[in-house]
């Protein structure tokens, strides 16, 4: 029975993640690629204009996402006793305090009865410093994302992110001396060579052309990976340290309430601040090397465009007032990806982010699969091939995790390698 259950909540993570992120995806491509029109689409006097505030997205989905994960922790711990009277305690967020911490660690066997924190972390919770750490990991993982789209193809970043796998899988051996069964590495072999397979073999015509310097994307994207397995092995160590003391939702109220931190800081900079500093460094740098290079740099200062100082949250919420159709689809888009990550961290506190990124990167799979039965695609026999070396994976980690739910159903994250 344990055993079925344990099957029946993946089952439900995944569907949540697949629906929710299918939604997600088809608005953010909305989003991105409508003109939106002020007044009737018919009257020529109507202006169109493309909504270019991504920050501001992040920023109201992070928000969105700490209201869902707040109500779902309250439902949760709705038949909970509650030590404290304070809003950390009725969420079970002490530990975010060091003497929180301290006692969740003294509890855990991390520490001995009647030893205390040390240096900085007396004043600041090690685990909100962890929290602190996977924000700006995947803040960082996120923006290099985008820079390497201008270096190379969409195809070839997707194709690299089929194999997201392999660099969760380093990190959390080469960062917290993890030792993962067998079958973890079969499984994780299987899903990555049958979705590279699927992809790679696919659509010859899709575009190759890349722009800029492909290798310095290349470089990009390889560090973008490399972030990515850190952040995902590190919220393993979370879990794996704190245990009972650390939900999945909590987990996400906190990064999402510092992403939203840092979202709301970068929109209160100027607009087009970051293209005048690099216009201002351009034009100086290039001043700097001119044989004349005082009146160059005097000619050079009067060509580096204005700066505007209305802020970035000024100019997109203008806009979201010009444009309630694009309001609304802004608001469902938060709204889909906030539910989607409900479903993501329950993954992550249940069954580790081995089988988290299993399912996100198998995602794309299975999108693909409903179009071509919907829209009666072909496939080549390779892809087909591919497509059932990735069920194979997927089998054997539904058969290993039923066994190990059977065994000992309270194991949730790959256990820490014991010392040597």
């Amino acid at each position: 029975m344990a055993g079925r259950s344990g099957i029946l909540q993946l089952a439900l993570c995944a569907l949540t993640i697949y629906t929710m992120f299918l939604l997600w995806g088809l608005l953010q491509e909305k989003i991105t690629s409508t003109v939106y029109r002020t007044g009737d689409a018919f009257d020529p006097f109507s202006v169109g204009e493309r909504f270019e505030y991504g920050v501001l997205l992040n920023g109201v989905q992070a928000l969105c996402s700490c209201l869902f994960a707040s109500i779902y922790l309250m439902y949760r711990r709705r038949h909970q006793s509650v030590a404290g009277q304070g809003l950390l305690s009725k969420m079970g967020l002490d530990v975010l305090t060091p003497s929180g911490c301290e006692k969740a660690l003294i509890a855990r066997g991390k520490l001995n009865p009647g030893q205390s924190l040390q240096g900085l972390k007396r004043f600041i919770s090690p685990l909100l410093l962890q929290y602190l750490l996977v924000s700006a990991l995947q803040s960082t993982a996120s923006w290099l994302s985008i820079v390497a789209l201008r270096h190379l193809s969409f195809p070839a970043i997707t194709l690299a992110k089929s194999s997201k796998l392999v660099p969760v899988l380093i990190m959390n051996v080469l960062l917290y001396r993890r030792q993962f069964a067998a079958y973890k590495y079969v499984v994780v072999g299987l899903v990555t060579l049958g979705v590279w397979m699927f992809m790679a073999l696919g659509n010859k015509k899709a575009s190759k052309q890349t722009h800029g310097n492909s290798a310095l994307g290349m470089t990009l994207l390889v560090i973008h990976l490399l972030l990515d397995g850190t952040t995902n092995s590190t919220q393993d160590e979370v879990f794996a340290t704190y245990g009972p003391f650390v939900s999945g939702t909590q987990m996400m109220l906190v990064m999402n309430a510092i992403s939203a931190s840092y979202m709301m800081t970068a929109l209160l900079v100027p607009d087009g601040l970051g293209a005048y500093i690099i216009a201002l460094v351009r034009q100086h740098l290039g001043s700097m090397l001119h044989p004349h290079w005082m009146a160059h740099m005097l000619l050079a200062s009067s060509t580096v465009p204005s700066l505007s100082l209305t802020p970035q949250l000024v100019s997109s919420v203008q806009f979201l007032l010009r444009h309630p159709d694009a309001a609304r689809d802004v608001l469902a888009y938060a709204m889909a990806g906030a539910a989607g990550q409900i479903a993501i961290f329950e993954t992550l506190e249940r069954f580790g982010s081995l089988t988290l990124v299993s399912i996100t990167v198998t995602r794309k799979l299975f999108t693909m699969l409903l179009s071509i039965m919907v829209y009666k695609h072909q496939l080549r026999s390779l892809q087909w091939i591919g497509v059932v070396i990735v069920f194979v994976g997927l089998f054997i980690e539904m058969r290993a995790k039923q066994r190990q739910s059977a065994s000992a159903p309270n194991v949730a994250v790959p256990q820490k390698a014991k010392a040597q």
